[in-house]
């Protein structure tokens, strides 16, 4: 094929046409960051982002503020807001999977709890009322890791260690009766704050076992 001039022009300015595109969308995106409310070192938080009370809303936005602010505060039972106050339905749930681990403040009737490296929450919602919130440690364990987990959280929550050391026989005879793909197991304890569950659930196939805390209103 015989190039003309023109054809060799065209070709010589092409890749630096398409490299000032490509510069051009970078400004724009680094502008736009720049600019949005995700940039700013402490943003200020709206009224559909915490509650009245100062707990986090518990909608999409509120979670938006939470990973920005690395924390998510929730109070549960006794004066606590309403389940429309915080953005729930009056019966259901609402979950939010985080972007990075974040610290959660629960607090409860007399005591609040705090509880670091969490990956996702669920709120449950009741009548109107806030009925529990579920946390789930970021990292997802082995068994063993698991239990160790509850261990050093046990004087915290007011877990009984002899209690947990017992889950390793009620998996030992889930896995003698070789039924079912995953094993449930829980301590609690009702210190007078809320009453807070430690969650362990072993798959069998892969051996991971992810850990939960459940905080729900002290009886």
């Amino acid at each position: 094929m015989v190039r003309t001039s023109r054809t060799q022009s065209l070709l010589t300015w092409l890749p630096a046409t398409i490299l000032l595109v490509v510069i051009a969308g970078v400004v724009f995106a680094t502008v736009a960051v720049q600019n949005s409310w995700w940039a700013e070192d402490a943003p200020a938080a709206s009224v559909d982002q915490k509650a009245s009370d100062g707990s986090t809303m518990l909608t999409d936005a509120g979670f938006d503020y939470a990973n920005v602010e690395g924390i998510v505060r929730v109070r549960i039972g006794e004066g606590g807001l309403s389940a429309a106050e915080l953005g729930l339905p009056e019966n259901g749930e609402k979950t939010a999977e985080f972007r990075r681990p974040l610290r959660a403040v629960i607090a409860g009737r007399d005591d609040v709890y705090v509880v670091d490296d969490i990956a996702t929450l669920t709120a449950r919602s009741e009548d109107d009322r806030l009925a529990s919130v579920t946390l789930r440690f970021d990292v997802v364990s082995t068994w063993s890791d698991g239990l160790n987990t509850l261990r050093r959280h046990a004087e915290k929550f007011g877990w009984d260690r002899a209690e947990i050391d017992e889950l390793d026989e009620q998996l030992a005879e889930f896995n003698r009766e070789g039924e079912g793909d995953t094993f449930t197991a829980s301590v609690t304890s009702d210190d007078g704050g809320a009453t807070v569950t430690g969650v362990l659930v072993f798959d069998r196939a892969s051996g991971a076992t992810p850990v939960f805390v459940e905080f729900t209103p002290a009886p």
